[in-house]
């Protein structure tokens, strides 16, 4: 799984982040992984785009409280 993919504020808005996440997804494809999946936070939607454009596809959606 990819756990956390992050590109600096003062590199973003370049497109850097396709990459990085297309090369995290052809090195695990090339591990044979069966099932990569991946998430986000619902508010961070420069990285909901990101995954939406690498083919990622949203199936569900978690909400999780904290005390």
């Amino acid at each position: 799984m990819i756990a956390y993919l992050g590109v600096v504020p003062e590199h973003r808005g370049h497109g850097y982040v396709d990459g990085l996440l297309a090369e995290g997804t052809r090195t695990l494809a090339a591990e044979d992984v069966p099932r990569n999946r991946a998430a986000t936070d619902l508010g961070n939607v420069p990285m909901a785009k990101a995954f939406a454009r690498a083919g990622y596809v949203n199936f569900e959606r978690a909400i999780n409280m904290a005390w």
